[in-house]
């Protein structure tokens, strides 16, 4: 039985009214695909703003690297001790590679820093500078074994309480060098580490 010419013409548009439907679909979700990474991208296009503990700290350690430098200059210099210079030697030049790593990072995070040592920290450089030879060295171990005490907190602190995943990486990564140093200072005659006070009182003469 032959189909009518009218008939099979309306057909064929039919069918091909159907096959354009079911294809609007597709090329709609191939056009809305590359839109997903622009959607996701606000995540990833800056860091995550310092808080005020991650700002604190690269003030600090920046401070304490560049009194450390000082310090290191002149224990290189007015130091009759080898180990004392090697120290200094030590200090000035892992306390430089710090500080251009907390300098570029504080950059990036536009976090402003110091332009100089902080008042105390003057007043320790001031008074090595004017110590004779002979108490320079007793003098110098001390102020750093304070220093690098504090900067050890200082770091700790960081690490468990900021925020910034670039300054806490960074303390990570200092932290070990400031212990390193510390071991160091305490390894030469006049450098170790106060004997605890234990408190108790002194046994009594029967």
């Amino acid at each position: 039985m032959s189909v009518p010419r009218p008939y099979l013409a309306l057909l064929l548009a039919a069918v091909t009214a159907v096959t354009g439907c079911n294809s609007g679909p597709s090329t709609s979700a191939g056009l809305a695909t590359p839109a997903s990474p622009t959607a996701a991208s606000p995540g990833t296009a800056s860091p995550a703003q310092p808080s005020d503990q991650d700002r604190i700290w690269l003030r600090e350690i920046h401070q304490g690297n560049m009194a450390e430098i000082q310090a290191g200059d002149l224990a290189q210099h007015k130091s009759t001790s080898e180990a004392v210079q090697r120290l200094g030697t030590m200090l000035v030049e892992d306390h430089t590679k710090l500080d251009q790593e907390v300098v570029k990072t504080a950059e990036q995070l536009g976090v402003s820093l110091p332009k100089n040592t902080s008042g105390e920290q003057k007043k320790v450089i001031a008074g090595l500078r004017d110590a004779s030879r002979a108490d320079f060295n007793q003098e110098f171990l001390i102020a750093m074994r304070k220093a690098h005490e504090k900067a050890i907190t200082a770091t700790q602190t960081e690490i468990q309480s900021g925020t910034s995943p670039q300054v806490k990486q960074l303390a990570e990564k200092a932290l070990p060098a400031l212990e390193m140093h510390l071991d160091e200072i305490g390894k030469i005659p006049g450098g170790e580490a106060p004997a605890p006070d234990s408190g108790a009182p002194a046994p009594e003469n029967s």
